[in-house]
């Protein structure tokens, strides 16, 4: 954003720095003004915004030549040529290059009282933007009506005159009229608005798609749709045929009971499936009686 004054001054000024301001600003000067600075450093937005400004306003004081910040500010102001306006808060006197530069003292200002440096100050800002007799505008009491109105006349295209032609027409309830690029955008979108369109229903403006109408799906995109659906459920059908195969399977071939001669034919485990064939309930198995059961020498354990 580009500024009419970059105004400059040491955090202990702060107070004296926003009633300059705002006097200023009743002149619909626009002023750049950071009322929370308590950095040191003059940072690259600080430069850029002192850079894209037409004036920049240093107000020294003995505070002021301490602080680095304006040091550096105002070392930007001196490098742009007819672009720095100094003004005395007291009767410090700045370091070179600043020392031999013209200074505006406003010793002793407050809301009620204007030194002539002040006035001085301002014409010079003005004198930068291209505006003139802004003393005598200053110069005018609540009562001096026609001198305004005057003043205002011989000057129609100072900011203060436009202000007031904005607030005339704002009571009168006319609309203002709309910026340049606002102007530029409304035209660029009637001109896109009866362009031709094209094959989809759509209108191009500088690159960009403009929906002329809602979209209908076209017969390409309803082909690919249903045959997506005819796929979809193929699948879900051999799926299931396939599911019902296994369980035919499984039902046909299902567990059956042993007969007793494939039992006997099988492989005996530990003897059980044997045993259990040929060895009928109540009854003891041979073998066992052979080998087990089978009595022994009588040992006499009665001898010495």
């Amino acid at each position: 954003m580009a500024y009419d004054v970059f105004l400059v001054s040491a955090s202990e000024d702060r107070d004296m720095a926003k009633l300059i301001a705002r006097r200023l600003r009743a002149l619909k000067f626009k002023v750049w003004f950071n009322q929370k600075q308590v950095d040191e450093t003059f940072d690259a937005k600080d430069a850029r915004n002192a850079t894209n400004s037409t004036s920049m306003l240093v107000l020294w004081s003995e505070n002021a030549v301490k602080s680095d910040w304006v040091r550096a500010a105002a070392s930007v102001g001196h490098s742009r040529p007819g672009t720095l306006v100094q003004i005395g808060l007291d009767k410090t006197i700045p370091y070179e290059p600043f020392r031999t530069g013209k200074r505006h003292s406003v010793v002793g200002m407050t809301s009620r009282k204007t030194p002539d440096g002040f006035y001085k100050a301002v014409e010079a800002l003005g004198a930068n933007d291209g505006r003139t007799d802004l003393r005598e505008w200053m110069g005018f009491g609540s009562k001096d009506e026609d001198e305004r109105a005057d003043w205002l006349a011989a000057h129609p295209n100072d900011p203060l005159a436009l202000h007031a032609k904005a607030q005339r027409e704002k009571e009168l309830g006319v609309k203002p009229a709309p910026a340049p690029e606002a102007q530029g955008a409304a035209a660029l979108a009637a001109a896109s608005l009866k362009g031709p369109a094209n094959g989809n229903g759509h209108r191009q403006v500088a690159g960009m798609t403009i929906a002329a109408a809602a979209a209908r799906p076209s017969a390409s995109s309803v082909i690919e749709t249903v045959e997506d659906t005819i796929v979809s459920w193929g699948t879900m059908i051999a799926i299931s045929l396939a599911i019902l195969g296994m369980l035919i399977l499984a039902w046909f071939f299902r567990s059956q009971p042993i007969a007793p001669e494939m039992r006997m034919a099988m492989p005996a485990i530990s003897d059980g499936t044997p045993v259990a064939a040929t060895c009928p309930a109540g009854q003891v198995p041979r073998s066992l009686m052979n080998d087990v059961m089978q009595p022994g020498p009588i040992i006499n354990d009665t001898e010495d």
